[in-house]
Formats: structure tokens, sequence, C-alpha cells
């Protein structure tokens, strides 16, 4: 479907994390102005150094911070995301950034997980699954969902991404290991499969999505580039690096014994249980609002990712 919307200007919260980065420079690739808002003006400049994007440095917990941020933006991206230990502030945020668009009449596209779908009741997941039960983490992420959805704000569920610019998914880290030559962890069955979405691809689609009035006060599942199993990301990984990389598959139980040496390990075990079973998603309802949806084949975006991997070890 053509977008009905014309985007002239955007703001993109949580700029300088991995979605924020690749969505500011999708949409200044597209001629649209873009201005870039996180805490730190410092990380900023860093994050969009040469780039044409304006900076603000605002926290988003801060309703009438965000409100200023965003004052003369058309649409304004919510791409936060936060650490375990603050993850009870993603309510926070989300309904700064939607009363404030509402407030100015700015359009508000929440990016977020599939983790309020969670637990999982059948596959593949999309818009009509279950939305109920779970940990705080995701009660936090659901709650925060329905404050942009009522404030008449689009919501776009991920799967666990991977990419340039990612610095933690379980795919993500799995990369890492096997970069460093060190064994690659991963959770549950080696043969176990997952959905995995490129980021670039991804954040494509959120601007694709920004395009559509249709969008708007709705929920939109976005799919991957399909079924992945370590074996299999252990085959591409090993021909890009020249050498053979070593599954180590951890259960939640032997995951449960090593977080007592890792303080990220052990706030991310609420979630293992989830992220030791397969999962897939439906798109096709998004697809049908924006058009066909291109993903990168693993096969071209996991060398892509181990070649930024090791062009941050070198610096």
């Amino acid at each position: 479907m053509t977008p009905d919307l014309k985007l002239h200007s955007a703001a993109v919260i949580g700029a300088t994390g991995p979605t924020g980065k690749h969505l500011a420079r999708e949409l200044l690739q597209r001629g649209i102005n873009v201005r870039v808002i996180s805490r730190s003006a410092e990380n900023l400049e860093r994050a969009f150094a040469g780039l044409d994007a304006q900076r603000i440095a605002a926290d988003a917990v801060d309703a009438v911070a965000v409100r200023r941020a965003i004052e003369g933006c058309e649409v304004a991206f919510d791409c936060i995301g936060l650490p375990a230990e603050h993850m009870d502030l993603h309510p926070v945020t989300a309904r700064a950034i939607s009363d404030a668009a509402s407030a100015l009449g700015c359009r508000c596209v929440q990016v977020s997980s599939f983790w309020s779908y969670l637990p999982a009741r059948s596959q593949p997941i999309n818009e009509g699954s279950p939305r109920d039960g779970g940990n705080f983490y995701i009660r936090m992420r659901r709650q925060a969902e329905d404050i942009v959805l009522a404030g008449g704000g689009a919501v776009l569920h991920l799967p666990d991404f991977f990419g340039p610019e990612v610095h933690a998914s379980s795919l993500q880290n799995f990369l890492e290991e096997a970069a460093r030559g060190d064994r690659a962890n991963w959770i549950g069955s080696a043969d176990t499969d997952r959905d995995y979405v490129y980021v670039p691809d991804a954040m494509r689609v959120a601007a694709d999505l920004a395009g559509h009035s249709g969008a708007y006060g709705k929920r939109w599942v976005l799919g991957g580039s399909g079924a992945l199993s370590a074996r299999r990301a252990a085959e591409i990984t090993g021909g890009h690096l020249g050498k053979k990389i070593v599954i180590r598959s951890a259960s939640p139980w032997m995951l449960k014994i090593i977080s007592l040496f890792s303080a990220d390990l052990r706030a991310f075990m609420p979630m293992v249980p989830h992220y030791a079973q397969s999962v897939s998603f439906d798109d096709g309802r998004l697809a049908e609002l924006v058009g066909p949806i291109e993903h990168t084949v693993y096969a071209d975006a996991i060398p892509t990712t181990l070649d930024w991997i090791a062009g941050q070890a070198s610096e």
C-alpha cells in the first residue's frame, strides 16, 4: 500500500541505542528532517558525528523536557530500551512521550519487543496472540505499549534483533563470542529454531509504518529472517571467519549456576525460559499495510554483523 502521510520531520527518542541509530539514518536517507534525542549530549555527538541531525539532550522520564524536545515534529519514535534494573521506567517514559505527542498533535510510533506476547501459547506470534501473564519485565513492556496505544500511537513488535550497533541480544552475544574464539553460548538446544530480525531491516519497516495513517492506534508484529538454529548460525559464522565454531548449549539450570558469577546474566534470568523455546512470527497483517517486507538473509546479515564486531574490537 502506498503511504498516505508525507513526513517532513521526525524525532527519535532513545536515539543512541541500536534501533535509534539505524532508524535516524534511515529517516535521513529519505530526506526527512531528523531530531535525535537522548540523555547524553556527548553520546549524541559521538553517535551522529557528521550527520545532519539536530541533537537534543533530554531525559525521557521528564515529561516537560520531552514535550520541548519533540515540539514541531510530525512523528515521534520511541526507541527506548532500558536495562533490567530500570525496566519499571518503561511505562513512565511511554507516558511522557505519548502525552507530549498528543498535546502537540504529533503522531507516535513505539519500537518495542515481542515480550508482551510472552508466555507464548501458540506459534507463530501475531497481533491476535494473547498478551497476558508473564514476569515483571514482560508486564512493564506491555504496560508501556498499552499507554502508547491508548494515546493513539502505533506499536511495532520486533523479534530479538542483531546487527551492527547492537551490543546485547541472544544472537548478537553468540556472534561476539564466536568472533573472540570463545565457545558460543546458545540458550537451550542447539537445534532449537528461533526467528531473528536484522536491525536495519526492522528500522526500514518502522519508517514505512509511520507513513500510514492506518497504522496508528494498533499493534503490529514484524517477523525476522526466518528460522535459525545454533548449528546453522555456527555454520554461517564459521564459513565467514574461516574456523570451526564450538557451540555450548546452555540449559536454564546451567545458566542459573553461571549467573551466580555474572550480574548481567542474573538480571536476564527471568527471561531465560522463554529464550530456550522456539519462536516464530507472522507479519502478514503488517505486509498488507506497508507492502512486501524485505528481510536480509542470515547468510548476508551475519557476515556483515561479524565484520562490524571485528571493527569494534580493533578500535
